[in-house]
């Protein structure tokens, strides 16, 4: 008898093809990411009802049998029907699992702590919940996406401005405190302060109106995003925009328009905005002078420290709900100030081992067909995924694993788009 497996007749979709989705579902998607950067905050102190909304609205996204697949280890089902490597499946279930058994059972650790801990693991892991869904291809998530995200910045920066209660045009006079929201802290935030104003300039087609008009709304948008981390003394996403500004003035000499364009943007802004951007970056100097580090370093040495206690935690880590003593708050506290010392902790040199695989995997889709069109996308994704790996613990959003989910979702629209070309060019007899 041939052995058993997980019939993939559960999953969505019809016999001998892959799984198809609603449209329906993008508006699941969207409601939550709106109801997300309007009323919840990327690291909400006590979930209530938005939370539970949210989660809601997601797992109708995702839908319940496709989440049981996930979920349970239906690693053939899962690989059958949408093609993904086996071994990203099976890592995140032995994490899930494993580590949820390490840290409730063998180090006895309480529930909300194994809460806290499972919740940004599956959100830094929502390709594997999200991939299948998005390239069923009924809609072009690769164009949304971009969009959706950008919105959801948008949105963050303007609650932080009502919350500290000033106007964009206020800054530079002190650095803004939202009273433990931690709105700009969201990846989105600044993913939307790169993309708006690189897109605004990409995509401005100067013979039409509505091109201006566009491209003006993005410039806006992003300088909200913009400001709002300069508000908020953000050193490494203010820094990483910059830098990626740069980049982009110094690779559009292809096209001289647009860098002409660039040029006149940044010395208009440099202009109006002049009192403001010397007196945020002389604050911002000042942080840096008296911070440094912010006692990262130390936070490394602790974790190190934790897991050198034994083999078991070397090679375990002390699990989900895990506590240590971090020198930076002096108290015991679950998470790090990044997903690389996040994984080291809680899964030892396995879950770090594992992290290492899997930004292998984003980073071969990140620099795949890397071109001058992509450009605006790729500069805006990269700055939010190196934050949250080595400064910041936005690694534990929601929309840290949408952004990841954006470079996964942009690389395999270039396959499908360069497939169809291929084909186009054999069917009418032109050699490639």
């Amino acid at each position: 008898m041939k052995p058993a497996r997980l019939s993939t007749s559960v999953l969505p979709g019809t016999a001998g093809g892959p799984p198809r989705f609603s449209a329906i579902h993008a508006y699941f998607f969207v409601a939550a990411l709106l109801l997300y950067s309007g009323w919840s905050a990327p690291f909400p102190a006590q979930p209530g009802i938005i939370e539970g909304v949210i989660a809601l609205l997601l797992m109708g996204f995702v839908t319940l049998p496709l989440g049981i697949v996930v979920i349970s280890g239906g690693f053939q089902a899962y690989r059958e029907q949408w093609r993904a490597p086996v071994w990203l499946h099976i890592g995140f279930f032995v994490l899930l699992w494993g580590q949820l058994f390490n840290g409730a059972v063998v180090q006895g650790w309480m529930l909300t702590d194994l809460i806290r801990d499972l919740i940004p693991f599956i959100y830094l892991c929502m390709p594997v919940l999200l991939l299948p869904v998005m390239n069923s291809r009924r809609l072009s998530w690769a164009s949304l996406l971009p969009g959706i995200l950008s919105v959801s910045g948008v949105l963050l920066a303007t609650r932080f401005f009502m919350e500290v209660g000033i106007w964009p045009w206020e800054l530079g006079s002190q650095h803004y405190f939202d009273n433990f929201l931690y709105l700009p802290y969201d990846p989105s935030v600044a993913f939307a302060a790169i993309y708006l104003p690189l897109k605004a300039v990409h995509s401005l087609q100067p013979s039409r109106p509505f091109s201006w008009l566009c491209s003006l709304l993005m410039l806006g948008g992003g300088g909200m995003a913009l400001g709002s981390l300069m508000a908020a003394a953000q050193r490494a996403p203010v820094g990483l925009a910059a830098l990626c500004f740069f980049i982009y003035f110094c690779v559009s000499y292809k096209s001289r328009g647009r860098m002409l364009l660039m040029a006149f943007i940044l010395a208009g802004a440099g202009f109006m905005a002049q009192e403001q951007i010397i007196s945020s970056l002389e604050l911002l100097t000042a942080k840096q002078e008296l911070v440094g580090a912010n006692g990262k370093t130390e936070e490394l040495a602790a974790v190190f420290m934790e897991i050198s206690r034994s083999w078991q935690s070397l090679m375990a880590g002390i699990g989900w709900g895990g506590l240590f003593d971090n020198p930076i708050y002096a108290s015991e506290i679950s998470f790090t100030h990044s997903a690389m010392t996040f994984f080291l902790l809680k899964g030892g040199l396995t879950g770090l081992v594992f992290l290492l695989l899997y930004l292998l995997w984003i980073g071969k889709r990140w620099f795949g067909h890397l071109s001058w069109a992509s450009l605006p996308l790729k500069l805006a994704s990269a700055v939010p995924i190196l934050i949250g790996l080595f400064f910041q613990p936005s690694y534990k959003t929601l929309t840290y694993g949408i952004v990841l989910t954006l470079i996964c979702v942009h690389w395999n629209e270039e396959i499908r788009l360069r497939k169809g070309e291929l084909h186009e060019r054999e069917s009418s007899g032109i050699s490639p």
